[in-house]
């Protein structure tokens, strides 16, 4: 009898430990998902900042080459006397 109580008593803490730990687990996972997520929305912001910065560049390549009218065109002339 004294036996089989105590067999019972250790199952019971067995299974809650079990349950404890499908518990921790789960938090675990649910943590690391939020991570990842947010991981996933900093490269997409850098990835953002990069295609704008590299956009600029290119509008101030083409000011500085005049390229595309974004500059007045200057023209020349020679006065002979």
């Amino acid at each position: 009898e004294e036996e089989r109580a105590k067999r019972e008593e250790l199952e019971r803490i067995l299974e809650e430990n079990n349950r404890k730990i499908a518990e921790a687990q789960a938090k675990l996972a649910e943590e690391q998902l939020r991570i990842v997520e947010e991981q996933r929305k900093i490269h997409e912001e850098r990835m953002k900042l990069e295609q704008e910065r590299q956009r600029q560049q290119k509008e101030e390549q083409k000011i500085i080459l005049g390229k595309g009218k974004s500059r007045p065109k200057l023209s020349f002339s020679l006065k002979t006397q």
